[in-house]
């Protein structure tokens, strides 16, 4: 069954011709942008635009054509109210269909259609086949088998051939994308396959536009110019070269021949063309096209192809790194970029940091939106420079809250010092952010941050559609409690025993507490860490576990004794306060059996 055929719209004096195969659908646009008149194929079914918008006459689906395997063809009226006009005044009534052999002319609106048999594709021929998408092969090695053979038709000399191989190393060498890319790839079809012009189309959402033309000389096209659609519409369905001599009653008269390849993406999709044609010259015609000159104008084209996609790999790569180096920083995402395999789901060691802004809803509810998210995207972005500064994962932002991660996706054996020294850094921070804030806030600003360090799942904790790189389990549960004790404590940063036992000394801290916090049954040490360089810290500490050691044993007296003092020395030292409640509360009414740990009812 022969599917091809041909629609002309004749309007004023113009014709619009469209070389179809298999059903289509015309009528008017459908929206403004779309071109008009233009065919374009999409899910197999041919689009044909014959009329502008304001065009009420025609329907925007008004008739369908599709070719029948008997040979004849059947017409279909898609209007809801106008007709299509048939020979001998007779009419096709909205949702009526009909069968029909061809030629025949039809009348839509104020536009006459001639629906024809296609013209003869006896000069039509192609390379046997299809291109290859880049990567997927060589087209060089098929160029060989062909300069191979001995039938005299696929010869070329050594020169030429030299030339032609360092015309195509050049384009590949050039810069992808660019104009000079593709002027190029149609310099090389006129110089090197002997056209008359040479030219390199893209197909974009349906159409095909110029990006590049070359000709031999100014007279080698005329002023009106417009492809072959039956050679590109071949290309297109066929993703294969092509090449034909017209006959003289074509739409292509005055050329002698014309050849086209596919340029194709990395899925094997064609994304445009490369074009070129060989016009007559006076009363002698130039040699035809021959299929060895068609496989170096697929060369030519695969060549660009090559380079548009050597392009996109470029373009992802750099995207991909830009998104690691957001996500990690600059120096573990450009690792990550190049092993990629670090980011695989795995069981290991980690330290979970949690900092929380004090007062948030307080602040934001003063500030207004905007203001707001300009202080916040402030802060935020001096927290995440400390965690990254000490090669640390931001895991997520959560309102007021920053989640952040040392020990994966890159191996850290000093995991819990850098969280510890982060942790510090953010509180250094605080007088220059108070320093630009302050005023307008109307009060300072605080964090309460607290770390934990333990086993963890790790990897895309996140979805296909969007990556989330981070921990889960209990590690990052208590975590995440610990930094909800810093305001029954008073203390602002707090780390587990976990990860105290990790510091080998390298920080001061010192032991607060044993919690039972919401939903986690066992109960955790708690220590306060602080900066190094305050003198009286030395003394604070070895008061306040004295003082500790006392109230766990149950010698409430004693304890007391020691923090009176305390609270004298260091007024405004929360835990000592705290703890001082505590054991006055047990020397009024002793729970009974007595249990140190202390119980939080909120997170």
């Amino acid at each position: 069954m022969n599917n091809r055929w041909q629609l002309r719209v004749y309007d004023s004096g113009h014709v619009y011709i469209a070389d179809l195969m298999g059903k289509a659908e015309i009528g008017r646009q459908q929206t403004k942008d779309e071109k008009q008149p233009s065919h374009t194929l999409a899910n197999n079914v041919w689009r044909v635009v014959i009329a502008p918008l304001d065009d009420i006459t025609i329907s925007r689906q008004h008739l369908s054509v599709e070719p029948l395997t008997d040979g004849q063809f059947l017409l279909g009226n898609r209007s809801n109210k106008l007709m299509v006009g048939l020979p001998n005044d007779q009419n096709l009534v909205p949702g009526d269909s009909c069968k029909v052999t061809l030629p025949i002319v039809l009348r839509v609106g104020r536009k006459v259609l001639r629906v024809q048999p296609s013209e003869d594709d006896q000069m039509m021929q192609s390379l046997p086949m299809a291109s290859l998408a880049p990567g997927a092969g060589s087209l060089l090695l098929g160029m060989q088998a062909t300069l191979e053979r001995d039938d005299g038709r696929a010869t070329m000399d050594t020169g030429h051939l030299m030339s032609w191989i360092q015309a195509f190393i050049g384009l590949l060498h050039s810069a992808a994308g660019s104009e000079d890319f593709y002027a190029k790839g149609a310099k090389a079809l006129v110089d090197l396959v002997n056209l008359d012009s040479g030219r390199v189309l893209l197909y974009v959402n349906g159409q095909w536009q110029e990006k590049a033309l070359e000709l031999r000389s100014r007279k080698s096209t005329p002023q009106e110019w417009r492809p072959s659609s039956r050679v590109l519409n071949n290309v297109l369905r066929e993703k294969k070269t092509f090449w034909q001599v017209p006959d003289l009653t074509s739409s292509t008269l005055g050329l002698e021949a014309i050849v086209a390849a596919p340029i194709l993406d990395r899925k094997g999709t064609v994304i445009g063309a490369v074009y070129g044609e060989r016009r007559l010259t006076g009363a002698k015609a130039l040699d035809p096209i021959s299929q060895l000159e068609a496989m170096l104008v697929e060369v030519l084209a695969s060549g660009i192809a090559s380079g548009l996609a050597r392009v996109d790999q470029e373009r992802a790569a750099l995207q991909a790194r830009l998104n690691m180096e957001q996500y990690f920083g600059q120096r573990l995402g450009a690792k990550l970029a190049d092993h990629p395999e670090l980011l695989e789901g795995r069981d290991t060691i980690v330290t979970i940091l949690f900092c929380d802004i004090s007062g948030f809803s307080r602040i934001t509810e003063r500030l207004g939106p905007d203001r707001a998210v300009e202080w916040l995207s402030d802060v935020m972005g001096v927290l995440t420079q400390c965690v990254q500064d000490r090669d640390g994962v931001v895991v997520d932002y959560v309102g007021d809250a920053v989640m952040a991660m040392w020990g994966a996706p890159e191996d850290q054996p000093d995991h819990a010092a850098r969280a510890c020294a982060a942790a510090l850094a953010m509180f250094q921070s605080l007088p220059r952010l108070n320093e630009r804030w302050q005023p307008v806030l109307e009060e300072p600003l605080n964090f309460g941050i607290g770390i934990n360090s333990g086993a963890a799942v790790v990897g895309n904790v996140g979805s296909k559609l969007k990556f989330k790189y981070g921990p889960l389990g209990n590690t990052v549960n208590l975590a995440s409690r610990v930094q909800g004790c810093t305001k029954y404590l008073k203390s602002w940063l707090l780390i587990t025993d976990a990860t105290y036992a990790l510091l080998d000394g390298s920080h001061d801290a010192r032991r607060l507490c044993q919690v039972r916090v919401v939903n986690i049954a066992q109960p955790v040490t708690l220590f306060e860490l602080v900066g190094t360089g305050d003198k009286s810290w030395a003394s604070l500490k070895k008061g306040y576990e004295e003082a500790w050691q006392l109230f766990t044993k149950g010698e409430f007296r004693q304890a007391c004794r020691i923090l009176g003092q305390l609270v004298i020395d260091y007024p405004n030292d929360g835990p000592a306060l705290l703890l001082l409640s505590r054991t006055v509360d047990c020397l009024v009414e002793t729970p009974v059996p007595f249990d140190p740990v202390m119980v939080l009812e909120g997170k």
